[in-house]
C-alpha cells in the first residue's frame, strides 16, 4: 500500500484548477502522471490496441473540458480519471457491438442484372440508412471530407478533437 502523500494529492487537484483556467500546460502534466495508470484501466476492459489509444486520449480530452466541472470533496483526481476512462472504454465497447450489428447487416447479396441499376433516390437513400449506422464522429467526419471536401486538418478544427481521432473516424466509418 502506498503511503499518504498530502503534497502530491494538493498537486494533482492544482494542475485539474490551472486545467480549468485553460493552461495547456497543466493537461501535459496530468497526462504525464497518469498515462500509465489509465493505460491499464482502459487495457483491461479493451483488447483492441488502437481502441486502448483511443480510449486513453479521449479520457484525457474529456478531463481538459470538463476540469471546471472536478470537485475534490468528491473524489481524489486519479479516481476521477479513472471513472472517466472507464466510461471511454465502456463507450468504446457499445460501438464495437453497435458496428458489428451494422456490419451483419449490411450483407448484400451478389448483383444480379436486375439490382445493378437504381436511381439516385435509391443510392441517396442506401447512403442514408448506412450512415445512421456509424458513431456520430464516424458519420460527422465522412461528411465532411465527402460532402464539403475538408481535409482532415479542416475536419479536426471543426469537431473541435485532434487529428489522429478523425483519422481513425474517417478509417473506421
Amino acid at each position: 500500500m502506498l503511503p499518504f502523500d498530502a503534497s502530491a494529492l494538493h498537486h494533482h487537484r492544482r494542475l485539474v484548477a490551472r486545467m480549468a483556467e485553460g493552461e495547456p500546460g497543466a493537461l501535459r502534466d496530468l497526462y504525464e502522471l497518469f498515462v500509465d495508470r489509465i493505460h491499464g484501466v482502459v487495457a483491461r476492459i479493451l483488447r483492441d490496441r488502437e481502441d486502448v489509444q483511443e480510449a486513453v486520449q479521449d479520457t484525457f480530452v474529456k478531463a481538459w473540458q470538463r476540469s471546471g466541472t472536478y470537485r475534490a470533496e468528491r473524489g481524489e483526481v486519479i479516481s476521477w480519471l479513472v471513472l472517466i476512462a472507464r466510461s471511454s472504454a465502456i463507450d468504446r465497447v457499445r460501438q464495437g457491438a453497435r458496428r458489428q450489428a451494422a456490419l451483419e447487416s449490411m450483407r448484400i447479396e451478389p448483383a444480379t442484372a436486375d439490382t445493378i441499376t437504381f436511381s439516385v433516390a435509391d443510392g441517396r437513400d442506401f447512403l442514408n440508412l448506412h450512415l445512421s449506422h456509424l458513431s456520430a464522429p464516424q458519420r460527422t467526419a465522412l461528411e465532411l471530407a465527402f460532402f464539403t471536401g475538408c481535409t482532415q486538418a479542416e475536419i479536426a478544427l471543426r469537431m473541435q478533437t485532434p487529428l489522429g481521432n478523425v483519422k481513425n473516424h474517417l478509417r473506421r466509418g
